[in-house]
């Protein structure tokens, strides 16, 4: 009796061991869905949070992080794109004769290119302007946001960057150049050379007399 007992005992440890496999093995197959009505299957956390939702809708607003040598050679595709550029403003403030609250600045590359861009842009925003670039200046570094247009209508067909956003990136500053002696080595040698070769001349010609 008592084996039998046993036996008994045994065989129902295992049913109930199978059902919970069973039942927990059903759970993990379970498909769900989450809040925003996405399909999450049972791949992990990680995986659950990148669905897709049906219901969104599409999203047709697009920057594009160009260089200020790509805006000099594009072509009619970045027509009203919303381009972002990153450069040194070079030369004046120009003031716009139809819009007095706006002017026109012009942003140089700092990739060595040279490349430049002209930027509309309200006086507001061309405050964080501290320096100009030019000789003995190195202008402040801006980044600019905005729509770029080849052939402006409203500006007689002037292509640049109609801005709605400027972040100030670096600050300008005065370059002095410090004197270098060094520098007058090359003409001093020139110097001596013409000298020298002034008086063989010379020389040569008194012994042809």
């Amino acid at each position: 009796m008592k084996n039998s007992n046993r036996v008994r005992f045994i065989c129902t440890l295992l049913a109930v061991a199978v059902l919970v496999c069973g039942t927990l093995t059903g759970c993990g197959r379970q498909v769900k869905t989450d809040e925003a009505g996405g399909i999450a299957s049972d791949m992990g956390a990680e995986n659950s949070r990148n669905l897709m939702n049906p219901t969104q809708l599409p999203d047709s607003s697009f920057i594009y992080d160009a260089s200020i040598a790509d805006l000099e050679n594009a072509d009619s595709y970045m027509e009203g794109q919303t381009v972002q550029v990153t450069g040194e403003v070079v030369g004046d403030c120009i003031a716009d004769d139809l819009q007095p609250d706006y002017c026109w600045i012009t942003l140089q590359a700092n990739d060595g290119s040279y490349s430049e861009v002209n930027v509309f842009m309200p006086r507001s925003l061309a405050r964080v302007i501290d320096t100009y670039g030019v000789y003995g200046k190195r202008g402040t570094t801006l980044q600019v946001r905005g729509t770029f247009t080849m052939a402006c209508t409203q500006h007689t067909g002037l292509t640049g960057i109609h801005a709605d956003h400027v972040a100030l990136v670096g600050r300008g500053a005065i370059s002095e150049s410090q004197f270098n002696p060094s520098h007058f080595v090359p003409g001093l040698a020139l110097i001596v050379i013409g000298a020298a070769l002034t008086v063989i001349y010379r020389y040569l010609s008194e012994r042809r007399r």
